[in-house]
């Protein structure tokens, strides 16, 4: 609880999704761990929501950062997969702040990178950074892949840019892949990243491989083909092992289009769920199989992000 004679600046965070919201009033990075989560689905609850974080708080409020899945345009967010609707003007006016800042969720995400703690960093075979270059951050999500590249800004910090690269055309590597990706474009006719890395799309890739076996099913959650793929289900781990594969080729296509040398981090609480049935030899091995591109990858590291907190963390860079 915040004294009310605690003269230190606040400011507003909050990270969105359309249906929950993660929430904290903090002074420095520090306060992004003291998060709430609650129920969020319309901009009038998150103005309702912060008013009442804010509520008791009689010191200098610095603003607001807000997180949300979507592209900026104009100063309003339309979330995507989501009709939740953020539009800074009225954000600004009716939480009376002096500062508002609207972020896409994976930029907040990515801007959080440099404040990580190497005790929440796995990394995925070998490299180390090249410091005068950018890096990338990838981040499957229930909803799409959120990424970003983060350029150094030639001082002392980096500057994050957002990418729609969940969009992309996913490639095969494989007959089988490719057999994969044929099923997912009858369903879905353009197949990108997202339909086999997002929540859903790992479903499609079980369900895809299922009608290939000529024995069609779908599986209604993550969490029973993740139980299937343990006791030994032979759909249920291959699945397990072709989310891999496309995963590690994703990242190093990152690297190769944004000279992403500095690294690439992977911030996903669905890649995390996976356990060990997130193969970390294929996903380094299809990291580093760009062809003659090999040798540019060997050195590059891969992060695995274990932080639940990352969009909060990256959002009070705003105010540092």
């Amino acid at each position: 609880m915040i004294a009310v004679s605690d003269p230190q600046p606040r400011f507003l965070l909050a990270d969105v999704d359309g249906r929950r919201a993660r929430l904290a009033l903090a002074a420095d990075s520090s306060g992004a761990g003291d998060a709430i989560s609650v129920d969020c689905a319309s901009q009038d609850e998150l103005v309702d929501h912060l008013a009442g974080l804010r509520a008791g708080f009689e010191g200098r409020l610095l603003g607001a950062a807000i997180a949300a899945p979507g592209p900026v345009l104009d100063g309003v967010i339309q979330l995507t997969h989501s009709p939740m609707r953020l539009e800074t003007a009225v954000l600004s006016e009716r939480l009376d702040l002096p500062r508002l800042h609207l972020v896409n969720n994976f930029t907040a995400r990515a801007l959080a990178v440099p404040l990580l703690e190497s005790s929440a960093l796995e990394q995925i075979g070998g490299g180390a950074p090249h410091r005068d270059a950018p890096a990338g951050a990838v981040g499957p999500s229930d909803g799409g892949v959120g990424m970003s590249i983060l350029n150094p800004d030639g001082f002392v910090g980096w500057v994050a840019a957002a990418a729609e690269g969940g969009h992309v055309d996913l490639a095969a590597a494989n007959d089988r892949e490719a057999d994969v990706i044929a099923v997912l474009r009858g369903l879905h006719g353009h197949v990108s990243v997202e339909h086999v890395l997002a929540g859903q799309g790992v479903l499609d890739v079980a369900h895809a491989l299922s009608i290939l076996a000529k024995a069609p099913r779908r599986w209604t959650d993550l969490a029973s083909l993740l139980a299937e793929a343990r006791a030994g289900e032979p759909l249920a781990l291959e699945t397990f092992h072709l989310v891999s594969g496309w995963l590690g080729a994703v990242c190093g296509n990152l690297v190769l289009t944004a000279g992403a040398r500095s690294g690439v981090y992977i911030i996903s609480a669905i890649m995390l769920s996976f356990g060990n049935l997130l193969d970390r030899q294929v996903v380094r091995d299809r990291f580093e199989a760009k062809g003659r591109m090999a040798g540019y990858l060997r050195d590059v590291p891969l992060y695995l992000v274990n932080e639940p907190n990352c969009g909060l963390l990256g959002l009070t860079t705003f105010f540092r």
